[in-house]
């Protein structure tokens, strides 16, 4: 696949033209240097701070990447990864040099990458992004896009200091024809549902309840052991050999590779993680178990925990009540709704994500447009409930 035709020329007053096009492999470190410039050491994506990466993403078929040139400096980034079997892309990486901004080069480059998977040579059906919430022009920018306002993710990253991020996503119409309709949910999850439904027209969710010993406190959650493994190369090969089970069929992480590996002391029990130790950011990917997923969650979390992690997170689809239940047992509090997401046997299933954090939350600095702080509102909401009012219950 050939993307050298998305090249565009966008005229700034006082400065000339500002060329957007493909990346290079010459460009490499000059497109270090410019997030270098805007964020400091802290980034921790690994294809903007691995050279060897970077140099196979910009060469993969798997990745758009554009940047915006301006008298040989590169002034913008921006990054799409596509899953051609899942038909599901991610636009990350987004960055503009201070000079530049308020010239709308990050929406020139994000439209020119949207139309042309969705609509020119019609690779994806479903496009998503996490926006920082350090102020409201990426909220915007993606709004202006036709991206849904899907949820937050508290505390999701900690480098220099606990970022929260705004959760958001391009729905296509061939998404909406292929998704799964009525979600079956529990009490808890219905008004993360509700406010996706301001936003487009689904059918009411079928509320179900469940409650287990855990979900009253009236059983304390046992948890088990795990030794760790973190060989990447055959943690690879061995996920690809197993086949999920149980609880873990229902999961759901596009974009991350499994890179740790816990397995219980009998061996009847494996979890495949991704986790960042710079920024401290972990999630399910998959695994086999004949445990309670309650167990499992706890467990992990635990785990996760010990390892320094700050969050940790899991995303299960939408029509099984019974593990949003487990979840939020395993104190695993919703923080967003992805209508759409996974595509299976051509139908395309809603999931939920879940994500649980173990720093303070901190939400001082972040600044919230419209629909992310009911989000917000309803994340405390159910945090509150799961980890200070429950003493008093």
């Amino acid at each position: 696949m050939s993307v050298k035709y998305l090249t565009k020329n966008i005229g700034i007053e006082g400065k000339g033209n500002v060329l957007i096009r493909p990346a290079k492999l010459m460009d490499a470190r000059r497109i270090q240097v410019l997030y270098t410039e805007v964020y400091g050491s802290s980034y921790s994506i690994s294809i903007i701070t691995d050279p060897d990466k970077m140099k196979r993403a910009i060469e993969s078929d798997e990745y758009y990447w554009l940047v915006a040139e301006y008298n040989n400096k590169i002034v913008a980034s921006l990054v799409y990864s596509l899953d051609f079997k899942g038909r599901i892309s991610k636009a990350f990486g987004a960055v503009v040099s201070e000079e530049f901004r308020k010239h709308d080069i990050a929406y020139t480059m994000m439209k020119l990458i949207l139309d042309d998977i969705t609509q020119n040579q019609n690779l994806v059906d479903v496009i998503y992004a996490t926006t920082r919430t350090t102020s409201y022009a990426p909220q915007k920018l993606t709004e202006s896009l036709g991206f849904l306002k899907l949820g937050i993710f508290p505390n999701t990253h900690k480098v220099s200091e606990n970022e929260t991020h705004c959760f958001t996503a391009y729905i296509t119409e061939e998404a909406m024809k292929k998704r799964k309709r009525t979600p079956v949910i529990i009490p808890e999850i219905a008004p993360f549902y509700d406010i996706v439904l301001k936003q487009i027209n689904f059918e009411p969710a079928l509320i179900k309840d469940f409650k287990t010993p855990y979900s009253d406190h009236r059983d304390k959650i046992p948890f088990i052991n795990f030794e760790m493994i973190t060989a990447p190369n055959f943690i690879k090969k061995r996920y690809a050999s197993v086949k999920s089970n149980s609880f873990l069929k229902h999961t759901y992480m596009p974009f991350h590779e499994p890179n740790m590996l816990l397995v219980s002391m009998d061996g009847k029990t494996e979890i495949y993680m991704s986790y960042n130790p710079k920024d401290k950011y972990s999630v399910f990917i998959g695994g086999y178990t004949d445990l309670d997923p309650t167990i499992i969650l706890e467990s992990v979390a635990k785990k996760m925990q010990e390892l320094n992690m700050a969050y940790l997170e899991i995303l299960f689809d939408a029509y099984t009540p019974e593990l949003h239940r487990a979840a939020i047992d395993a104190r695993f509090i919703p923080s967003g709704y992805f209508p759409a997401a996974k595509l299976e046997k051509g139908v395309r299933y809603d999931c939920i994500v879940f994500s649980r954090t173990f720093d303070v939350l901190d939400f001082r600095n972040v600044r919230l447009s419209s629909l992310y702080r009911n989000f917000l509102k309803e994340y405390i909401k159910l945090w509150r409930e799961n980890y200070i009012e429950v003493v008093f219950e």
